[in-house]
């Protein structure tokens, strides 16, 4: 199992924020929208594995998360591997406990991928990158499938909502892998203290920083 997981993964994982709100629109875009906006901050706990082209699961991850509008999120795997993600706003910080190994690399709000365009609840540029569908519309559930418009790392990402929260989320790479992650106990705009959004690396942590920083 791979222990680093790579930026975009963790952002989209970061972005299952999506609120409570009645949805009147009919339009898949709109209601997607709807489902995005009116909060600043959201919590929960996520089990994550991957799934191969031949259907084996791989190890199931855990642990918590905790996002704060624009750009912050706390990203902290608990087993089988600790591992930490962190990003402040301008830097995001991955942290290997066990390697005594942290990563810095530079948060580019301006070159945002589509996981970061969820994060922050941008659907109009969402919708550039993005052709968005829904292949469930019922009463209690929706599910959602955004296509990349260009070629790149995923071939679909699929927003699954139970009572108008979401409850998973699963990428699908250009490789046939799925990756589920899961979230539970969720929390909408819960009080998050500013500092958990900050990383200072232990005594005897080494340091890398990514070359696009300098």
């Amino acid at each position: 199992m791979k222990r680093m997981i790579s930026w975009i993964q963790v952002v989209i994982s970061a972005c299952l924020l999506l609120t409570s709100v009645q949805l009147l629109a009919a339009n898949p875009v709109q209601q997607l929208e709807q489902l995005m906006a009116g909060f600043s901050s959201y919590s929960a706990e996520f089990e994550q594995y991957t799934t191969d082209e031949k259907g084996h699961k791989g190890e199931v991850s855990k642990g918590v998360m905790q996002v704060q509008r624009p750009n912050k999120f706390r990203w902290s795997t608990v087993s089988p591997f600790p591992q930490l993600i962190v990003s402040d706003g301008a830097y995001i910080w991955i942290y290997d406990p066990d390697l005594e190994q942290a990563t810095r690399k530079k948060l580019q709000p301006g070159e945002a991928n589509g996981a970061a365009l969820i994060l922050n609840g941008d659907v109009d540029a969402l919708v550039k990158k993005f052709t968005i569908s829904q292949l469930v519309d019922r009463n209690r559930e929706k599910l959602f499938e955004l296509i990349p418009r260009e070629e790149g790392s995923f071939e679909k990402i699929q927003l699954f909502f139970a009572d108008e929260k979401m409850q998973e989320l699963k990428l699908v790479d250009v490789f046939g892998s799925e990756t589920t992650i899961i979230l539970s106990d969720s929390k909408l705009n819960p009080h998050l203290q500013a500092d958990i959004f900050k990383f200072t690396a232990p005594a005897g942590t080494d340091i890398m920083i990514d070359a696009a920083d300098n």
